[in-house]
């Protein structure tokens, strides 16, 4: 076996021939229908409710639940020459070879992006929260779509640009942009970061949690925004230093430093609190 997709319902199982397996919840798995070619298959995506696998000749061939995406009706006849896809919740985005993107599935989830359809072009990678998508064109700007779950980033469009990477929380996202200053938009506390705006200069990289974000700066410093059971460092705030790299959990953050010593925040029964083996941790 190359390699196991998984969504919460069951799995589909990629073979070395490029046939693809499936198996688990038959609406989920399989759908109403199940007639298509399941070989000669490169990749398998997924998301809650379907899945999504693309062909050695950049086709593109869905099952599971229609309604999120197990079926592509329309969109169906432009699903070629597919580079990668990606998912929401209940919906996919297919980044063709030439720039270009189609959607399919929930509609309320992302997968209709006939609003913007017009700025889906050169892009180069896509993003998403559980509900809305964030594409990255070569220029640096950014293009989004779904009005709820970060898909729309109407109130920081003109500052959009220049943007290298994207992180995303359940509901909102973070852009870290060339300069290493940090845009944030979405739904929720995780999306807005205008109390410590000025202080998100000099990051390097972002780590999120469902609905929180901490951000690694250049000096080895950690900044925390969101959720305030997911980001509050006051118990760490003086150990944050010298940091060398961040990591998240759905609820909880972990960080190293330089002398290899972890330190955690977030809500305790999730990773939070890591006093039980403090002593493991940091000597």
């Amino acid at each position: 076996m190359k390699s196991i997709t998984t969504n919460p319902n069951g799995f589909a199982a990629l073979k070395y021939d490029g046939t693809a397996v499936s198996w688990g919840h038959e609406r989920n798995v399989f759908g109403e229908k199940f007639s298509y070619s399941t070989t000669d298959v490169k990749a398998i995506y997924s998301n809650d409710g379907a899945f999504a696998a693309i062909k050695n000749d950049g086709s593109v061939v869905t099952w599971g639940d229609k309604s999120t995406g197990g079926t592509t009706y329309s969109n169906s006849h432009s699903l070629t020459d597919v580079k990668e896809i990606f998912s929401t919740n209940l919906a996919f985005a297919a980044l063709k070879n030439d720039g270009s993107v189609v959607t399919w599935g929930d509609s309320y989830w992302g997968g209709s992006s006939y609003s913007v359809s017009a700025d889906l072009t050169n892009v180069e990678t896509i993003y998403s929260t559980n509900a809305g998508f964030a594409a990255v064109k070569n220029d640096g700007n950014v293009v989004t779509w779904r009005l709820y779950g970060g898909g729309d980033s109407s109130s920081v469009s003109h500052q959009l640009f220049d943007v290298v990477s994207i992180f995303s929380s359940w509901w909102s996202f973070a852009a870290l942009k060339s300069d290493g200053s940090v845009i944030t938009w979405g739904e929720d506390d995780a999306g807005d970061s205008s109390s410590i705006s000025d202080s998100l200069i000099a990051i390097t990289t972002i780590a999120s949690t469902s609905n929180a974000f901490a951000a690694l700066k250049q000096d080895g410093s950690v900044i925390s925004w969101g959720d305030p059971q997911q980001s509050d460092t006051s118990l760490v705030k003086d150990e944050l230093v010298n940091v060398t790299s961040i990591y998240s959990g759905a609820f909880a953050f972990a960080a190293i430093r330089k002398d290899g010593s972890v330190w955690t925040w977030g809500r305790d029964i999730y990773g939070g609190d890591s006093s039980s083996v403090a002593e493991q941790l940091n000597r």
